[in-house]
């Protein structure tokens, strides 16, 4: 006869083993099985007066969350545009290229997130109620703007995807300062059919980084906020495409994980790298030079195609908006094919961003 003591011991090497099971069995799941953050609007619309963001309580100041619930509309992509509260002219190029009305002809969206900024001195919260009065497309959250808390803004704007925006085929997250061919997004967004139901993440795809130990430079990062000696390949913040799947699954993460303040670092690559999520590399659309759209610009003149489709403005507020007024003819099919790539034949004024105000370097032939 087994003794109470070989019973407890066989009971106890059961449990340990249905443990290790059962965490394997987690380990293959989807997040978003485990941690269901989806809603039903028309009969439990969610409590959004008091929430967490990471590791803040949070409520939203500004709200749009209707923007996405018209039933008689497909909706291709959403944009969900990180903007600093005083970037108003930057805003307003982008509506004035694209307005609600053209969004929609095309079947997008747009957002912009916004934090607060009580010290601003050109621009006070009033201005801000009253632009989103007049466009209704901003979401505004109660943490302070900062290059530190832009993690808070972008998981801001993926959880209010989950919530308010969860029927839309994609998510294109970009920053207010990077200009996009919006007559070309259709197309790139037909180029990931084949894996739009899998967890993806297309952007700009950067590898090998390491973190930069120097303290007076501004990426600087301490061992006790990283202590790995390389960073996983992640997706530049400036532009990407994933879709509804991949985002809930990070948001679902983003609750167990400590914060760190470097937001497409954190989101694309420490999260992503968690979650197993392929990461995909669409950098042909891109250029890091602001000088390679001003070409564009002149090509555009000369009916010629650009390469181009996703680059910085340069310090330019209003490049979106002169960028896709001269992108729409080539739409049309009015342009023709250049013979030598932008990167072979530009010629431009060189220009570096210094903030508020623009530097400006000699000529120069970008090779």
């Amino acid at each position: 006869m087994i003794s109470f003591s070989k019973r407890l011991l066989i009971v106890l090497i059961c449990v340990v083993i249905l443990i290790l099971v059962y965490l394997t069995y987690l380990n293959h799941q989807d997040y978003i099985e485990i941690f269901d953050l989806s809603y039903e609007f028309k009969n439990n619309r969610p409590n959004i007066s008091s929430q967490k963001l990471l590791d803040i309580p949070f409520r939203y100041l500004i709200n749009n969350e209707f923007l996405c619930t018209d039933e008689n509309s497909e909706i291709l992509a959403v944009f969900i545009v990180t903007s600093y509260f005083g970037n108003v002219e930057t805003r307003s190029s982008m509506r004035q290229a694209f307005p609600l009305e053209d969004l929609k002809k095309h079947k997008l969206r747009r957002i912009f997130l916004l934090g607060t900024a009580p010290t601003d001195i050109y621009i006070n919260q009033d201005v801000i109620e009253k632009e989103n009065e007049k466009f209704r497309d901003i979401i505004q959250g109660n943490f302070i703007e900062a290059y530190r808390n832009l993690t808070y803004k972008h998981v801001m704007g993926l959880k209010w995807i989950t919530t308010f925006c969860s029927n839309s085929k994609y998510i294109i997250k970009m920053d207010d300062d990077i200009v996009v061919n919006m007559y070309m997004i259709e197309s790139i967004l037909m180029s990931l059919n084949n894996i739009r139901h899998r967890k993806f993440i297309a952007g700009y795809v950067l590898t090998n980084m390491v973190p930069i130990r120097e303290p007076t430079n501004k990426w600087y990062v301490t061992k006790e906020e990283y202590p790995f000696s390389r960073y996983p390949p992640f997706v530049s913040g400036w532009f990407y495409i994933t879709n509804v799947r991949t985002v809930k699954n990070l948001v679902a993460l983003v609750n167990y994980e400590p914060y760190f303040w470097i937001d497409d670092l954190y989101i694309t690559g420490i999260l992503a790298a968690k979650l197993k999520i392929t990461l995909y590399n669409i950098s042909k659309h891109f250029t890091p030079n602001s000088e390679f759209l001003q070409c564009c610009l002149q090509d555009f003149n000369k009916d010629l195609y650009c390469d181009i489709n996703i680059g910085p403005n340069g310090g330019d507020n209003n490049m979106f908006y002169h960028f896709n007024k001269q992108a729409k003819k080539c739409f049309h099919g009015k342009c023709k094919r250049r013979l030598k790539s932008i990167d072979e034949s530009c010629v431009a004024e060189q220009k570096m961003n210094l903030g508020k105000g623009l530097g400006f370097v000699n000529s120069l032939k970008l090779k």
